[in-house]
């Protein structure tokens, strides 16, 4: 009776975790033509992780955003780095954009958030494009501490673009999982990506 018993339970978790990870359908997306820009600068690449969860669900382009000279050093290091460069507004070149901007409808901007904001190479590319009338949909990551003012510096960054105003912040690695090398896929799975699309293009 308790070996029938075991049985029904271990069946029940199962059903459950195979109805957990059934992907869930992306309802709907517009037709404009689609570009996924992100920069991920952790060993864990949390932001990265996102933008590829975003391109499978959602298609389009996708293009990592690149330094010229990259940060050199661990977490630590780059936070030091940048804090006076986040704090002056001084942005770091980065390599140039193969496509023309112009060319899209809808843009997908991803960062990890440093000093409480888009990294600065994010800042780079945002200052050197037009986004008149484009469709902006800012992603970021984090390690516990929220994301900051990055949705309002997009939407200052990218003159003339639509914002949506539903931003997808996935919880990277704190301090401790860090250490032990978790990070953004122990915290959000790509099927809350695709909830959040669903919820970004399906607004009323």
């Amino acid at each position: 009776m308790k070996k029938k018993a075991l049985y029904v339970v271990v069946t029940l978790l199962i059903t459950a975790c195979s109805a957990n990870l059934k992907e869930i359908e992306l309802i709907n997306k517009p037709e404009r033509k689609t570009l996924i820009v992100y920069f991920s600068e952790s060993r864990n690449k949390n932001t990265q992780t996102v933008a590829e969860w975003i391109h499978e669900a959602f298609g389009g382009d996708i293009y990592e955003i690149e330094m010229l000279d990259s940060y050199a050093g661990g977490y630590r290091a780059t936070v030091n780095k940048t804090r006076g460069a986040v704090k002056n507004n001084i942005l770091p070149e980065i390599k140039p954009f193969p496509k023309n901007v112009a060319d899209y409808g809808v843009v997908f901007i991803g960062s990890p958030i440093w000093h409480s904001t888009y990294a600065p190479p994010v800042g780079t590319f945002l200052a050197a494009h037009n986004f008149e009338g484009k469709t902006i949909v800012p992603f970021c990551t984090h390690g516990g501490g929220g994301a900051g003012s990055f949705y309002d510096d997009v939407k200052t960054n990218a003159k003339g673009a639509n914002v949506t105003n539903n931003v997808f912040v996935g919880k990277g690695s704190n301090i401790i999982e860090r250490t032990i090398g978790r990070g953004t896929k122990s915290k959000v799975s790509k099927n809350d990506v695709i909830i959040w699309l669903n919820e970004v293009f399906n607004a009323k």
